[in-house]
């Protein structure tokens, strides 16, 4: 018996038994249950996919270093410097900061700090301190908080537009097989979908992520001057909801290829879906972020000095035709519009404006 074929027989007697999962339940054990969750895997995600954090082994993290130098002075050049990661996986990206930190004032005075539920073996290393839940982390004076690519693997639920309703589609099983199920409405989906996916057609399908309030409640009561920077694939909600992603855009990745089966081999895989940063603006405002700065990765990186690189790299005596090219690949990949360079970035206040924060366009609630 394979761990996939054990975490979908777990999953199929829990539907036989209650009923149809809702699809966020199915999500949540296929990556985080804690003996044969994609996430519990050693070599996870990096096998699977390429982040901004994998395609260079220190470019990536001495930008967000200086993009963190800009909070700490927007924080009010606290000491000591709490920096608390969601998402931190194998703290490859910690590494890198703190590699970088030297470079800055704040070095001495930096407390790095993960949060990763999944089992993280490598992570501790690099970190100060290491919760699985945001709300284990004690109340501070200030607080940067800063994530790449952790919301779009909170867990979602299903709902698809029909002539006379939406539905919720959840998971059911017909013999051994995976089946979606459509199942009533509940009050959530409806208050979300009128709110923000008004614009999806008939037939069209909507994701509706899970834990986004609970994650900007617990960012908000870590101290009374927060700053959060959020990194990840998606848009505001009239470009993930539009008639173009009709179809959704939730996706099962493997081995660096995207699938649309994302019920096969639970755990197996990788689930996730676009975000609506629409939805963390709103929310972070019902918790005290009133201003924000957001924009695309590109503009970020490229105001942190990201075209700086390869004119310092080319001065290096051990520079070669062979080396330029990787560094000069890498740095391509960090800005590319068709690759991580079309990421968003969301900088958002709570108790603090944001004029020091290179890179990304003002807002004030």
């Amino acid at each position: 018996m394979t761990a996939a074929n054990a975490l979908a027989q777990r999953l199929q007697a829990q539907a036989n038994a209650h009923g149809p999962l809702p699809f966020s339940v199915y999500m949540e054990q296929a990556l985080y249950d804690p003996s044969d969750g994609f996430y519990s895997r050693d070599d996870a995600p990096y096998t699977d996919y390429f982040t901004s954090v994998s395609v260079h082994p220190a470019l990536f993290g001495q930008l967000l270093a200086a993009h963190l130098d800009d909070v700490w002075r927007t924080l009010g050049q606290p000491d000591p410097f709490r920096v608390v990661e969601l998402g931190a996986a194998d703290g490859r990206l910690a590494r890198q900061i703190r590699t970088a930190a030297s470079a800055f004032p704040w070095s001495g005075s930096l407390t790095y700090v993960g949060v990763e539920r999944a089992p993280a073996s490598h992570a501790a290393n690099s970190l100060d301190l290491l919760y699985s839940s945001i709300d284990e982390i004690p109340a501070s004076d200030t607080t940067a908080i800063l994530s790449n690519e952790f919301f779009d693997a909170l867990p979602v639920r299903l709902a698809r537009r029909t002539p006379a309703a939406w539905v919720e589609e959840c998971v059911a099983w017909e013999g051994d097989m995976a089946v979606f199920k459509d199942q009533p409405t509940p009050e959530e989906i409806f208050a979300y979908v009128h709110r923000y996916a008004s614009a999806t057609p008939e037939g069209g399908r909507v994701e509706i992520r899970q834990g986004v309030d609970s994650t900007y409640r617990n960012a908000a009561r870590l101290a009374s001057r927060v700053v959060m920077t959020s990194i990840d694939y998606g848009g505001g909600s009239a470009d993930v909801h539009s008639e173009l992603l009709a179809n959704g855009t939730l996706l099962a990745y493997r081995r660096h290829r995207a699938s649309e089966d994302v019920l096969a081999n639970p755990g197996h895989a990788d689930l996730t879906a676009h975000v609506n940063f629409t939805q963390l603006i709103d929310v972070g405002l019902g918790h005290g972020f009133t201003r924000h700065r957001q924009g695309q990765q590109a503009d970020f990186l490229a105001a942190l000095g990201v075209g700086d690189h390869l004119v310092r790299f080319q001065e290096r005596p051990d520079a070669t035709l062979e080396t330029y090219r990787a560094e000069r690949e890498a740095v391509f990949q960090l800005v590319s519009p068709t690759d991580l360079g079309r990421f968003q970035v969301l900088t958002q206040g709570k108790g603090v404006d944001l004029d020091l924060i290179r890179g990304l366009d003002d807002h004030t609630a």
